[in-house]
């Protein structure tokens, strides 16, 4: 074999064109190549790209979030403890450092590096003879004339978008037909995955097809690839793929598949290569390593070889140990009671990202979570001195911007309980502002009684206190939710009342369980369905879905069979459900109608689709009702209340709706355990009525909405009801 045509010159011509800027830095905000050493063994051997140019806290809780929610990790706490330890350290959030811990106690799943700020330059061919000696860029690549083989040097390139397409561009010349790329297996969420396990959202391991190299060549060319110690995940990916599918010989440096699975996710001037994926030739798992077939230092070393090979042989795959994908099965596992400051933010970081990907209603309540994030860090950062009060404020206080009447922090540590904790078994009514009594089984309270104190804290005040910290779809709703934290109380409590006439006293109320206050319940009324004899209606029929109807789904058919031939149903809906939706909705509906459109959030670490589900129901008889209905909602019928309703109202079933707007939240919730010992709920999918209109902040309008007073309930009317059946005696 003869070199005679290099000469000297084109050496060192060569040599200046394709200068290496691959070795390790170091600086005073960044990793040096000798730390990420004794990093994981991958971490030296992957080059990031480019630096962030967003808010500090916004990188952070999107570096957080890809790697909780996709990376290899057999538990979401693990993770969030590990982010936590990363950002404990007082004073302002220093990135290499924070991502540093960070990385560490990842075990793997990510590598913190120094950003690097240099752009994809434009593609460049030189000929060193008969090899063509190519450097990926920007622009079209055509080799020339005579060209017999083709090196591609894939020295210092940076993880930057378009790097794929150089890739491709730079080897397609060479390849006369396309080259199969690798399956790619990534965690899908199908919805936020439900960290209490209550609800139906999942997480699995899905494979995902990728298009193969394209080939733009007349005839198979030898080609080399020239590696360095670290590659650009992209440049790993083509390095692996190439050589194992024998079209391409690795000169240089071994590949590790970690580098070839990762994302670049930069944090200002540093970041995080994370595991992303796993990558699969047919059913076998990529090696962890790829050796080079041959040393080269340069691109003129690589191409002296070059010349006179031939197609590659196959290799003999290596051990594949390498942390595998499985999907998370989470259990109810709240994090450890630690407090510091590095749990507080994680905590607000962790809520960010998870909002970011899995909440659904961006484009109806508009996307202010970035603002609010913070607010509600710049608050905790403040602080004289952190407690456990003060974070769940915050955290409360970054839901509120969802408008989403799901939200809710709530603190699970041992002490978040205090003894002698517990209710006030009463049902509230706001009426012209004022939360009134609609009844209670407290001696010396009485229905119709406005509440005007709690405590020493005046409605006023408690309203005021509470708004900024309540997330609701509604108005009606919002004040449902502030009017119920009142009846939470932490011993005996006063409270000071006012009757319909104006007189006002004074009441001492001991506080009742938990147990006690879910008999109370929190539905309206607490009617016994049957006839309507008693207000004059014998003709009309009452029922209820909600905890009312002690019976239960049993009691409510027979309620249906007896009310077969009733000329007129009042369907009570003001409350939640107690039992079932669809049975009863079929026995209600006498033809063929469909649930609402079910739109969850299926998240892959570089998408986000919706997948629109919904059921459909033939009707069901004996029993069943076939006659006149007239539905009452009002502010606290949600979710599973609005659901059935949904389906009432879509199907036209309804003669009128009676009340008052109810809580436009539908959808199952999801929720997220957050270091600390908090959580965090918000609704994890999107509902639409079968005509895909919009329903979230809209609710249940009634067809006639009624005015609540203080009278009538210290009457004990019922004016919803007597409404309905107005309504129902004038057909």
């Amino acid at each position: 074999m003869k070199y005679s045509i290099f000469t000297a010159a084109t050496v060192l011509a060569a040599a200046a064109v394709f200068a290496c800027s691959d070795k390790g830095t170091s600086t005073d905000e960044g990793f040096t190549t000798e730390a990420l050493e004794g990093a994981d063994a991958w971490c030296a051997r992957v080059a990031a790209g480019p630096p962030g140019a967003g808010d500090l806290r916004i990188e952070l809780s999107t570096a957080h979030a890809n790697v909780r929610f996709f990376g290899p990790h057999p538990t979401f706490n693990e993770v969030d403890q590990a982010f936590a330890a990363g950002l404990g350290e007082a004073g302002p959030i220093v990135p290499k450092r924070a991502l540093a811990t960070y990385a560490a106690r990842l075990g793997g799943a990510a590598c913190a590096l120094n950003a690097n700020p240099k752009p994809l330059g434009p593609a460049q061919v030189i000929a060193l003879g008969p090899v063509a000696i190519v450097r990926p860029g920007t622009g079209r690549i055509s080799l020339p004339q005579g060209t017999r083989a083709v090196l591609v040097d894939l020295h210092g390139l940076p993880a930057v978008d378009g790097l794929r397409s150089a890739l491709e561009a730079a080897v397609a010349p060479a390849l006369a037909s396309p080259v199969p790329r690798a399956t790619s297996h990534v965690r899908q969420h199908f919805g936020m995955t439900d960290e209490t396990q209550e609800n139906e959202y999942l997480n699995s391991i899905e494979s995902v097809a990728q298009d193969a190299i394209p080939s733009t060549g007349s005839s198979d060319l030898p080609l080399v690839l020239l590696t360095a110690k670290a590659l650009a995940p992209e440049a790993a990916e083509l390095a692996i793929t190439l050589r194992l599918a024998n079209r391409a010989w690795i000169a240089g440096e071994s590949v590790r598949a970690e580098a070839a699975e990762s994302r670049w996710t930069p944090v200002k001037n540093t970041g995080l290569a994370w595991r992303a994926q796993e990558l699969y030739s047919g059913d076998a798992r990529w090696p962890d390593e790829v050796p080079a077939d041959f040393s080269a230092q340069t691109p003129e070393q690589a191409a002296v070889r070059t010349s006179g090979l031939g197609a590659p042989p196959p290799i003999t795959a290596g051990a594949s140990n390498r942390a595998k994908l499985e999907p998370i099965v989470p259990g109810f596992e709240p994090q450890p009671e630690t407090l510091g400051l590095g749990e507080a933010r994680a905590s607000l970081l962790a809520m960010h990202g998870a909002t970011r990907r899995f909440f659904p209603y961006f484009h109806v309540v508009g996307d202010h979570i970035d603002e609010r994030l913070q607010e509600t860090m710049d608050a905790i950062e403040a602080l004289p001195s952190l407690d456990r009060t003060s974070l769940l404020k915050q955290l409360r206080r970054f839901g509120e911007v969802l408008h989403d009447g799901h939200v809710g922090a709530a603190d699970w540590s041992s002490g978040s309980t205090p003894t002698g904790f517990g209710y006030f078994p009463a049902k509230l009514e706001d009426v012209n502002g004022e939360p009134v009594v609609r009844r209670t089984i407290v001696e010396g309270v009485h229905p119709g009684d406005t509440i005007t104190r709690i405590g020493n804290t005046s409605v006023a005040e408690w309203y005021a206190r509470e708004r900024p910290l309540v997330s609701g779809a509604t108005e009606g709703w919002i004040r449902e939710r502030i009017m119920r934290s009142m009846l939470r109380l932490q011993g005996p409590t006063e409270f000071g009342l006012r009757a319909p006439d104006g007189t006002s006293h004074t009441v001492t109320v001991q506080p009742v369980s938990a147990a006690a206050f879910l008999a109370f319940g929190t539905a309206a009324v607490h009617r016994a369905p049957g006839w309507l004899s008693d207000l004059g209606a014998p003709k009309l029929y009452y029922t209820t879905m909600t905890e009312a109807m002690t019976g239960g789904r049993p009691e409510f058919r027979r309620t249906l069979a007896e009310a077969r031939d009733a000329e007129g149903l009042i369907l009570d809906m003001r409350g939640y459900p107690a039992f079932g939706l669809y049975d009863e909705a079929m026995r209600l509906i006498p033809h063929a109608f469909s649930s609402p459109i079910f739109n969850f959030p299926v998240v892959r670490p570089a998408s986000q689709t919706f997948q629109a589900d919904h059921y459909d129901f033939d009707p069901l008889t004996d029993p069943s009702y076939a006659g006149p209905i007239v539905l009452l909602i009002g502010p606290q019928a949600i979710s599973a209340a609005e659901n059935f309703s949904i389906m009432l109202v879509d199907a036209k079933r309804l003669t009128a709706i009676v009340g008052r707007r109810s809580a436009g939240t539908n959808g199952n919730i999801t929720t997220l355990f957050l270091p600390g010992a908090f959580s965090f709920t918000f609704t994890g999918m999107e509902i639409l009525h079968t005509d895909r209109s919009r329903f979230h902040g809209i609710g249940i309008v009634p067809d006639i909405e009624v005015t609540l007073n203080a009278q009538d309930f210290q009457q004990g009317i019922d004016p919803e009801l007597a409404r309905a059946i107005d309504v129902l005696r004038a057909r």
